[in-house]
């Protein structure tokens, strides 16, 4: 049987279009019903499609195509209820209502640790230098690339690769304190 992985790399083109027909209009009602828009559902599928292919790439999941959109569906629900959660979502009004049926419709112990695990990065991150928060900000939550983030900075793109590897160390190791300060390790 032909692993996933092979599936994509022999045709992504195709591959792609079949996890967006079969994912993307479930997301947009789902987003839809949860006070966002389709702008919100096309940044949501992006970050959630790259984070699932790095984990299967990197080996972190190994079913098969139904299993995967169950998984990306799964990453998609989480981003969502955490950009709702989010300071920097400032336009979007709160609602309870709609939180409350998003943990109704998961499974309540996942969302749980992925809700807490979210709030415990949050704590890590705010713990980091303003210069690691930038560096990383603009790399992850931005998507700037190295070198952009680079002459941003005034530096050349080997120290800013250096810099946010070891603003990553740092990060690691305040998420750790925070897990074991919350009992999870």
């Amino acid at each position: 049987m032909e692993s996933l992985t092979d599936w994509f790399t022999r045709s992504p083109e195709r591959s792609l279009k079949r996890i967006y027909e079969d994912n993307y209009p479930w997301l947009e009602n789902f987003i839809r019903q949860r006070a966002g828009n389709d702008a919100d559902a096309g940044d949501i599928f992006q970050e959630a499609l790259a984070a699932a292919w790095i984990n299967l790439r990197e080996r972190r999941f190994n079913g098969g195509p139904e299993q995967f959109n169950a998984y990306l569906r799964q990453i998609c629900k989480y981003k969502w209820i955490s950009q709702l959660r989010s300071s920097t979502r400032r336009k979007m009004i709160y609602n309870e209502k709609l939180l409350q049926q998003e943990i109704a419709d998961c499974d309540h112990g996942s969302l749980e640790t992925a809700l807490q695990q979210t709030d415990w990065l949050k704590q890590s991150f705010e713990k980091l230098g303003k210069k690691c928060r930038e560096v990383l900000g603009l790399f992850y939550y931005q998507g700037k690339p190295m070198s952009d983030i680079a002459v941003k900075m005034g530096n050349t793109e080997e120290s800013i690769k250096t810099i946010k590897y070891r603003c990553m160390m740092q990060l690691r190791k305040h998420f750790l304190e925070e897990m074991k300060k919350n009992g999870a390790l």
